[in-house]
């Protein structure tokens, strides 16, 4: 799976300022609070929406039509590992995504048919709409970094590549004379795609090393190298033209162990050390807290809001 990575924001809705605070309380308290009849107004796409405790600030987030899983959730001792074994029967009853919550970012990892980040910000603000908060909004942005080519040449091992080039770059209009082509019969060409693939588990470094060094920046929308800083780590994608979002990639699918690859995951992340950085002392984001949102860091506070709606 590829945890990519998003920050969170709380933006107003009439000034539209927008205020970074710790949502980790939130979701403890949210997830820690006995409702079934609560937790089963929320919908996408006509399907139930969940977000379950997986761990510390790991959740676990699905989407079901099947009232199997809509009835095991209701129950009161509901143990995450019963959807599990419920998913494993058939899995076709409903697919879930992983998310770790962090101080003003989380990591998002989901498969092909599992709700995507976009369903969970739906789903969060819907909460604030059922419990009253109709004055901010939970708002998320992936975390985006583009790489120098001095770190993409220091790395080891570099792999699959893909460059786009427009009209303007040099590369497009050698590509263009070699076939014999006019500018006005590629005038309706808006780029070339050059991807360049090695052979199965081959280092193809030293080729994709001339295409760095060569190809001019003017007219350049993409360059990304699939690469990793030594033969037996992981390959990440760095875009060296054209920003990427900052992820890694999480193999063990087992519960157990994902927690802790995750955080190491994190730790060893420099660029999304940096980012979050450049986040948190970004002058544009307020720090102040939401009283609105701390009030609901308690669990009592949530039985008490909600039987007043």
């Amino acid at each position: 799976m590829k945890l990519n990575y998003h920050t969170y924001s709380l933006e107003h809705d009439s000034n539209k300022q927008h205020f970074i605070m710790d949502m980790r309380p939130f979701f403890k308290a949210f997830c820690d609070y006995d409702n079934p009849a609560f937790k089963n107004k929320f919908l996408h796409n006509d399907e139930n929406v969940y977000l379950l405790s997986a761990g510390l600030n790991l959740y676990l987030f699905l989407t079901t039509r099947s009232h199997e899983i809509i009835k095991t959730i209701r129950s009161t001792d509901l143990e995450v590992d019963e959807i599990y074994d419920l998913l494993d029967k058939d899995e076709s009853l409903g697919f879930a995504s992983y998310i770790y919550v962090d101080k003003y970012y989380f990591g998002f990892a989901s498969t092909m048919m599992a709700p995507k980040s976009k369903s969970f910000v739906d789903f969060v603000n819907d909460i604030f709409t059922e419990i009253g908060i109709d004055d901010y909004w939970f708002v998320t942005h992936p975390i985006m970094h583009e790489s120098t080519k001095a770190e993409a040449l220091k790395m080891g091992f570099i792999g699959r590549s893909v460059i786009t080039v427009n009209s303007e770059n040099d590369a497009f209009n050698h590509l263009r004379k070699m076939v014999g082509g006019t500018t006005e019969e590629f005038s309706d060409i808006d780029s070339f795609d050059i991807t360049i693939k090695p052979r199965t588990r081959r280092n193809i470094k030293s080729a994709v090393q001339k295409f760095i060094n060569k190809v001019p920046s003017n007219g350049l929308d993409k360059m990304l190298i699939r690469a990793k800083e030594e033969l037996q780590g992981s390959l990440i994608d760095l875009y060296i033209a054209g920003s990427g979002g900052v992820a890694d990639i999480i193999k063990t699918r087992d519960e157990r162990f994902l927690h802790d690859e995750i955080i190491g995951k994190i730790k060893a992340n420099a660029v999304l050390s940096e980012k979050v950085k450049e986040y948190e002392s970004d002058e544009k984001y307020t720090k102040n807290k939401v009283a609105s949102i701390t009030d609901l860091h308690s669990v009592d506070t949530w039985h008490s809001r909600v039987s007043d709606i």
